[in-house]
């Protein structure tokens, strides 16, 4: 799930507990604004008022006791033998769980796959009683796509994780693309990044004396190491990546310009390709949209899905580099 949802979800129920404990023990009648100020004194949270009060309402609607006392400005538990369940799940909630558990399947090549599956079924486990509808019946006309996985070698996985967690520095043999053996290297694990159904390694090479990439499915043995390292203070994810296009590494960054025509630039505006992306609408009807990457090369695979609608503009050596490979491509049907 997106992190932004998780914390969502975790605020929300952090609200809840704080309310109940403050109705269930201090009993101190507090109103709206009392339990904002007292979540801000908390937890540094600071919901509005309209917020704790619509909280207020969910928790009655999930059975609550509340009452409001207007002699005493503040709410109270009319029932204090009433219990906080501590998940309540809905069958709007089992389907949304369902949908998610079919987009899993863009993990099943990761630990991550069975550990979310495990989260899923305890979930489902807490499903009220009243909820009959047979849960295959609730998606059985909903389809999720995912990207094709790579299929990572057993160890790989275990070796990866547990060198992150220890700060231990690996020794790992790879096999680069479009060569048949492989090479030593070792490496101190520092990131990873699942992207398209891969999984990345972004790692400190001790041969390169750099940060460097390595596919997961390309290594074909993976050994800790005895020597520990000090994860650098100035490595920042960002710096080598870009969520919204790939995980490259080694591309300078450049403020990027593509101009689509026809169904592309009617298509193009429906998403959101970037986060710092901007349109611009031509009197033609074509679009030109622009944003800052340091994915230059997944951005001309990108550009390349649209064919002959789509144009690059900026910067000049992407331009070129476009221009040589559709030439290249055009060949191979000559």
């Amino acid at each position: 799930m997106p992190q932004t949802s998780g914390m969502s979800i975790r605020s929300i129920m952090q609200r809840f507990a704080y309310i109940d404990n403050r109705l269930r023990y201090r009993k101190d009648y507090p109103s709206a604004r009392m339990l904002a100020e007292g979540l801000r004194e908390q937890y540094g949270e600071t919901p509005a008022v309209r917020t704790i009060q619509r909280d207020i309402e969910k928790l009655r609607d999930r059975g609550a006791p509340i009452e409001y006392d207007p002699t005493r400005h503040g709410y109270f538990y009319t029932d204090e033998n009433w219990q906080l369940p501590g998940i309540v799940l809905t069958e709007g909630d089992l389907m949304g769980l369902m949908v998610a558990d079919r987009a899993l399947v863009g993990y099943r090549n990761s630990p991550f796959y069975d550990d979310l599956r495990s989260v899923f079924d305890r979930l489902t486990r807490q499903l009220p009683q009243t909820v009959t509808v047979s849960s295959d019946d609730l998606i059985a006309n909903v389809s999720v796509i995912t990207d094709p996985v790579t299929q990572i070698r057993e160890g790989i996985w275990t070796c990866i994780r547990r060198a992150m967690s220890e700060h231990r520095s690996i020794a790992i043999e790879y096999r680069a693309p479009g060569y048949a053996d492989t090479v030593a290297r070792i490496v101190d694990p520092l990131h990873l990044v699942g992207h398209g159904g891969e999984w990345y390694l972004l790692c400190w090479s001790h041969h390169n004396k750099d940060i460097r990439i390595f596919a997961l499915n390309r290594i074909r043995k993976a050994s800790a190491r005895a020597e520990t390292f000090t994860r650098p203070a100035e490595f920042s994810v960002e710096r080598y990546i870009d969520p919204a296009f790939g995980v490259f590494v080694g591309e300078e960054s450049a403020d990027v310009a593509v101009r689509f025509f026809g169904e592309a630039a009617s298509k193009i505006p429906e998403r959101t390709w970037h986060p710092g992306q901007t349109v611009e609408q031509h009197d033609d009807g074509s679009i030109t949209v622009r944003f800052r990457t340091n994915q230059q090369s997944q951005v001309l695979f990108w550009v390349s899905a649209w064919g002959p609608n789509a144009e690059i503009l900026e910067p000049p050596e992407l331009r070129a580099n476009a221009a040589e490979w559709f030439r290249a491509t055009a060949g191979r049907y000559t």
